[in-house]
């Protein structure tokens, strides 16, 4: 492989690591993942929407390298559509938390052998949630594409492998940069929930109106 197969794809990596730091990847993955978890709960599930996102743009590279497929602008500008919808939405909801903290809470009592009884608060389960990163990602797989796909006819002219190797890479770097934000978020998260719960509930707060208004102007953006 020579330097300039390297560098190439050194940038497919460089180029992934940056891309995971768009402002909807960031603000999608911090707003759905704002409870109290732990860091490595946080690095699962942001690991998750890379994944999601990675197998989207691979398979879509495939079908463009093997059978000369290609991803309509209609079907592009309906993802960045849903991607608006879904940070308005995931916004509001926040916001709507933060005005009615105990909204999906409810109240459990069990009794011990002894006959003590005792009573929690905990969260309403969804079961679905475990599908959401993955879900997520796939859209922005799919709306995210066209710039990543618009290099591959170059890299095609030199190797379809190579056209391959350059979207795993790319994808990959993406994973890696997710990975530490999950992290990273856990650890904040951790931290201003230990320092004061009205802090830590402040910030979702906050957090909410910041991507419902950023799903806004995105959703705006699309008409």
């Amino acid at each position: 492989m020579d330097i300039s197969t390297l560098t190439l794809m050194f940038t497919g990596l460089s180029l992934g690591m940056l891309h995971a730091f768009d402002a909807d990847h960031i603000m999608a993955v911090t707003s759905l993942s704002a409870k109290r978890s732990s860091p490595r709960q946080i690095a699962f599930f942001c690991g998750r929407w890379a994944l999601g996102h990675g197998a989207t743009v691979l398979l879509l590279a495939i079908l463009f390298i093997v059978f000369d497929w290609h991803l309509s602008e209609q079907a592009s500008l309906w993802a960045e559509r849903f991607i608006g919808v879904l940070l308005l939405s995931v916004g509001l909801f926040l916001a709507y938390r933060f005005i009615h903290p105990n909204a999906g809470l409810k109240i459990t009592t069990h009794q011990h052998a002894d006959g003590t009884k005792h009573t929690h608060i905990v969260e309403v389960s969804k079961p679905h949630r475990s599908h959401l990163p993955v879900s997520v990602g796939i859209v922005h797989g799919v709306a995210g594409s066209g710039p990543l796909l618009a290099v591959l006819p170059a890299l095609i002219a030199k190797s379809s492998s190579l056209g391959i190797l350059y979207v795993v890479l790319f994808s990959i770097g993406v994973l890696l940069s997710m990975l530490c934000f999950g992290l990273l978020l856990g650890f904040t998260q951790s931290l201003l929930y230990d320092r004061s719960e009205t802090l830590f509930r402040y910030a979702k707060g906050i957090l909410g109106l910041a991507t419902a208004l950023l799903g806004f102007v995105w959703l705006k953006g699309t008409f």
